[in-house]
């Protein structure tokens, strides 16, 4: 008999805190936090010393809108000119247990004793203690691995490190082993599930498998139920970076991630670091509670939106709404942010178009957005996009009928033509 993994929690009282009081304990984090990373990470300090901000004037989550966001490819810059930490090790290096290697490069300490907080994050997905998992992350000088490693050991799982071996060994393990959990990209779980059906085995039948967490790729709606079809198992997905670890997850419940309760998660305007509000699309920003390696303000470069409100599951915490893109690929029109994706959302649900392309040029001080789009030309149709358009924009669209010679074959799907005087 299967048991329940649709509720619970791994920390009851810390994960079901009213939102206010979950505030509260991170502020109190905060004070602790910033003192000490002032004093003894000279990257922290220079950070404050620059806007004529001191520790104690961050009191609240608000405040820390004072202090500059530092991006990723600042943090590359940092660790560039003052090696190998950019001068944000905040502890002596013998507190470090691991240092890893991510994209950039970028150098990631961990110490002894952290780790990367996706613990609440297994367990709402429906690990439990005494799970079997395979772990098909790399273990190498990448983090992944041992990440997610080291989170499911704090969960009560067992691992099996599998890393990304073959197909026909991933097949036998789980054929062989009483695998409850899989950890890895949902898509390569399942090409697993197309070798087992190579060899006649049945993945449903023949695996004994009941939670599947994937990461490192979109889980779209039909990818996900593919996935449960196919091994009749809960499939949920999860939030993070190399550099902070846990960000977000999905429970039982899905709609959204809730936010870590290791880490302070903000939503902020790209260009300036001003703190949005709820619903408004931004970039994920992350002040890592770590006395180790203090990341304040760190710039994920990824967007989001924070919704408000309880989930069903009893967690209070607001939720991220899904990745919706990267800060990078923004354009602002009519004082909105325009992202791909939001376009691509729009879209998805008229089958009669075929192609789209969105530009924005500039008539005398306004701007102005059309969507050419290859369709059959139909008034009816077109006021149903330019509808759908400024519902999910906020703002107007034009929609103008294009052939495809019209629409080149660049892949863009957001064009900023204006020109600046």
């Amino acid at each position: 008999m299967r048991m329940d993994r649709t509720q619970g929690f791994l920390n009851p009282e810390r994960e079901t805190r009213s939102w206010d009081e979950q505030l509260a304990g991170m502020e109190a984090e905060l004070g602790k936090l910033l003192p000490h990373a002032y004093a003894n990470a000279p990257a922290v300090r220079a950070k404050f010393d620059a806007v004529g901000a001191a520790p104690q004037d961050i009191r609240t989550v608000g405040d820390l809108a004072r202090v500059p966001v530092t991006s990723k490819m600042e943090l590359v810059e940092l660790q560039k000119k003052d090696p190998p930490f950019g001068g944000l090790l905040a502890v002596p290096l013998k507190e470090i247990a691991h240092v890893f290697q991510s994209p950039g490069p970028i150098y990631d300490p961990i110490a002894r004793g952290e780790g990367w907080g996706f613990e609440e994050a297994y367990y709402a997905a429906g690990f439990r203690p005494g799970d079997l998992v395979v772990n098909t992350f790399g273990y190498q000088v990448t983090p992944g691995g041992m990440m997610f490693d080291d989170s499911l050991l704090k969960a009560g799982c067992a691992v099996v490190p599998m890393g990304g071996g073959e197909r026909e060994t991933q097949v036998e393990i789980l054929r062989r082993l009483p695998v409850a959990g899989y950890l890895g990209m949902a898509s390569f779980l399942m090409q697993i599930a197309e070798k087992a059906r190579e060899i006649g085995l049945d993945p449903r039948r023949d695996f004994s498998l009941e939670v599947a967490w994937s990461i490192a790729e979109p889980l779209p709606p039909s990818l996900r139920q593919a996935v449960e079809d196919t091994f009749g198992c809960l499939c949920r997905q999860g939030y993070g970076t190399a550099d902070v670890g846990c960000i977000g997850f999905e429970c039982f419940h899905l709609g959204g991630w809730h936010l870590t309760s290791r880490a302070i998660v903000e939503i902020v305007d790209p260009t300036d670091g001003r703190p949005l509000a709820p619903g408004e699309i931004g970039e994920v920003v992350v002040t890592l509670l770590s006395h180790a390696y203090p990341l304040i303000r760190f710039g994920t470069g990824d967007l989001s939106a924070l919704d408000p409100g309880a989930c069903a599951c009893g967690r209070r915490s607001p939720k991220l709404r899904g990745w919706l893109g990267r800060a990078d690929q923004l354009v602002k029109v009519k004082g909105q942010f325009v992202h791909p994706g939001q376009l691509q959302g729009a879209l998805k649900d008229f089958p009669e178009v075929r192609r789209f392309r969105a530009v924005v040029t500039r008539e005398g001080s306004r701007d102005v957005l059309a969507v050419r789009v290859d369709a059959q030309p139909d008034d009816a149709l077109k006021a149903r996009l330019e509808e759908r358009l400024r519902e999910v924009l906020r703002i107007g669209a034009t929609v103008v009928w294009a052939a495809p010679a019209q629409l080149p074959e660049d892949g863009k799907i957001l064009e900023d033509a204006r020109t600046w005087e």
